[in-house]
Formats: C-alpha cells, structure tokens, sequence
C-alpha cells in the first residue's frame, strides 16, 4: 500500500515539480493515480487521443514509432506531457521496458487543478521546451548522418 507522502516525495524529484512549494505538490499529489505495467505492456497506443501524463515510479519505459525507439525513459521522468495539456492525438507509443509502477496524472483533473494553481504552468512549458529543443538537435543529427552519407 502505497502512501500520500510518497507519492510528495516523488513529485519532489521529477523536473516538472521539483520547485514547486509543499503546498501545491500536495495539490498534485492528489491528482495521481497509481498504475502497474508489466514487462512488454504498451500503455500508450500512438494515435489515441491523449488523457493522461504519466511519471515513472519505478521500472523503464520506451517510447516507440515505427518501429524505432525515440527515447528510453525511468525512475521520475514523464511521459506523455502534452496530454494535461490538450487532447490531442498520441504522436508515438509507449511500453514498459521492465516492470513499471506509474502515476498517472488526468487532463481533466489537472485542468482544474491549473485554473486553481496557474503557476505549475511555467513549470510545465519550460520541461516541454526542453523537450522540443532536444529533439530538434537529434533531428539536426540526423539529417547531418543522413546528409554526409
């Protein structure tokens, strides 16, 4: 059984929330739900609209297109960001690696959460920026490998 002040505890090491006050990991930590993945279990189907962000508790995730793994994912990192955000479709899939324990946090709950707490948006924006910029340099890679062939 897990309990409420793990799940703060959690929140205090994933990039997202670790600066924001107690109080509003309190509010967060409210919000999650925790869920279990077994080995080779896709939780994220690419195309579904998006619902739910998940952070990893424990265990490694690998999110996946085409049959090429875009990034490999574990302990306090998040996946599936843009969905608190909007609905939008799911831009690629995403397995447990291992065995996994997540929280899963929902669009519809964190919403309200937001209109209550406006600043856990910064928060979030600076995370998916960093995320954008990353991608885009392993793109630049890319093309330059593809490019010097």
């Amino acid at each position: 059984m897990e309990f409420f002040v793990d799940k703060v505890f959690s929140l205090k090491s994933v990039s997202v929330f670790e600066n924001l006050p107690e109080a509003s990991l309190l509010d967060v930590a409210r919000i999650m739900d925790t869920e279990e993945f077994e080995a080779g279990e896709e939780f994220i189907k690419k195309g579904d609209i998006a619902e739910d962000m998940y952070i990893v508790k424990s265990g490694v995730v690998e999110v996946h297109h085409d049959g090429s793994i875009l990034a490999v994912l574990g302990e306090n990192e998040i996946v599936g960001e843009l969905a608190i955000l909007a609905p939008i479709r799911r831009t690629a899939s995403v397995r447990a690696r291992t065995e996994v324990i997540a929280y899963r946090i929902g669009r519809e709950y964190f919403m309200d959460l937001l209109y209550e707490k406006p600043e856990l948006m910064s928060d979030i924006i600076e995370v998916l920026i960093g995320r954008i910029t990353t991608l885009n340099d392993e793109l630049r890679r890319y093309k330059n490998l593809v490019d010097f062939r």
